[in-house]
Order: C-alpha cells, then structure tokens, then sequence
C-alpha cells in the first residue's frame, strides 16, 4: 500500500465541491477508503480542516449542519496523525530553509521522516519547495 501525506489544503477540497481539483482530491479519499492508499499527516490536520471549514462557513461556502456532518466523517476515517514530538527537528529546519510557517514544515516533515510523498495544492508552498523536494507533488499533477 502507498503512504502518503496530504495537507490541509488537500483534505478540505473533500468538503468543498467549489474547489480546484476537488475531484483530484476526492480521488484520493476513494484510494484511501478503498485500502489502496494510506493516509498519514502531523497531528495539527485536525485543527486546520475545522478551522478551514469554519472560514468557509463565514463565507458562505459550506452551511453549518454540513460542517458538523463534514468533521465527523474526517474524524471517522482515523487518519494515521503524528505529534510534533516525532519529528520537530524537521519541522525548525524546513522553517528555515524555506521561510515557510511550522504548520507547512510539519506537513514537510512528516513526509520526510515517514519516507512518504506529499501532495499539496498550497501554491505558495510548492513554488518554495519544488525544486528541492521531488517527493513533494502538486494535485494538479495527480
């Protein structure tokens, strides 16, 4: 089975429909679900999809009964999290290397540690990345 870690950016396009490559994304929930695909991310995953769902309800992207239905399908589908603790050295060097916030680097990380690809449709995030980290994939290119 294929590990791979998939960043918020990716996750939340499962639960909103009006995103680019939604389809790519969901793609990637059917591997998972299917067994074809393993599914592992830092543990802070949790907190930026609800957060990322809340922003969009502010918009008015997504109501709020489908945001409550929405966390508890992602929480259902026991996504393999890591803790910080597990690989913070990672997280302070791709900071630094790539000016980028602990929040990306830990995504980085993740995958570095647990030798994984990434997949990211963090536009500013890849452009930094992309030349040094071939492990690390934009979701258009999926």
């Amino acid at each position: 089975m294929n590990q791979v870690v998939l960043d918020a950016s990716v996750i939340l396009k499962w639960y909103l429909a009006d995103e680019k490559y939604s389809q790519k994304a969901l793609g990637l929930l059917y591997q998972y679900i299917s067994s074809e695909l393993e599914i592992l991310a830092p543990a802070l995953l949790e907190y930026e999809v609800v957060n990322g769902l809340l922003i969009a309800q502010k918009r008015g992207r997504i109501k709020e009964e489908k945001i409550i239905t929405a966390i508890e399908g992602f929480v259902d589908l026991e996504i393999k999290l890591k803790n910080l603790s597990y690989f913070h050295p990672r997280v302070m060097h791709y900071c630094k290397v790539y000016h980028c916030s602990a929040y990306d680097a830990s995504y980085l990380a993740a995958a570095e540690v647990e030798g994984a690809a990434m997949i990211t449709s963090d536009e500013g995030l890849y452009n930094a990345i992309k030349k040094d980290l071939k492990w690390v994939k934009w979701l258009g290119d999926i």
